[in-house]
């Protein structure tokens, strides 16, 4: 088909349909629904199985000392004597820091400056683990919503090849439009006066090229354990 011929097509494909785009582009967007799975789902049940589907791995416990001590296998198998972790006040764990001195488990400095950042990074990037907690998790996507700032460098869920997140039952909302109307509500319209960075992790880190080959791992971690209770 020539230009020309190609220009004709499109000129009379418009004529036929410009008035209907027209009308489309003038409607008001419908408002989309709080949620889109039944509502009668049980929110925690939703959260693990959506999450298992994305290749991640959950542990669900009930109490905070099964949870130390479901961490504290996770970090054994995976050797880890140095890890990356938010603040102990913001993991808000109580017995972890006497975990991590039972373990021999060192805490490094996440926080990466201007000046030496090559070199401070290099340091970092040898820790096999990265600990954080969250602001509330999705159930209808299995989604980690993690706002960094003091205290939570988002470093502590990006470098290492493992990221360990600690979840609690009460922080699982139905959808995307509930973890923000959340945000709002406890931060108000200084939700990002600390920090810039809101992230939304579904899964491990994933990627595919343009023959769809998958790779896991490639912008984050491609191992993410979540330590419910």
């Amino acid at each position: 088909m020539s230009r020309e011929e190609m220009l004709a097509t499109l000129r009379t494909s418009l004529a036929a349909t410009g008035q209907w785009l027209t009308e489309e582009a003038r409607r008001v967007p419908h408002v989309p629904p709080s949620f889109v799975m039944p509502a009668e789902m049980n929110l925690v049940a939703q959260f693990v199985a959506e999450l298992t589907k994305l290749e991640a791995r959950v542990y669900r416990v009930e109490q905070e000392a099964e949870a130390l001590t479901t961490l504290a296998h996770l970090l054994q198998a995976r050797s880890a004597q140095q890890i990356i972790a938010w603040d102990l006040d913001q993991l808000d764990l109580p017995g972890l820091d006497a975990l991590l001195v039972e373990h021999e488990v060192v805490l490094l400095d996440p926080w990466v400056r201007d000046e030496g950042r090559k070199e401070r990074l290099q340091a970092l990037e040898p820790a096999p683990v990265c600990l954080s907690a969250v602001d509330c998790a999705i159930a209808e996507s299995g989604t980690l919503v993690v706002r960094h700032g003091p205290g939570r460098p988002r470093i502590a869920s990006l470098l290492a090849p493992t990221h360990i997140a600690l979840v609690r039952a009460e922080q699982i909302v139905r959808g995307l439009g509930d973890a923000l109307a959340l945000l709002r509500e406890r931060h108000g319209t200084q939700l990002f006066d600390q920090t810039s960075n809101l992230t939304l992790i579904s899964g491990p880190s994933r990627t595919a090229d343009i023959e769809l080959t998958l790779s896991l791992g490639i912008h984050g971690p491609p191992e993410l354990h979540v330590i419910l209770f």
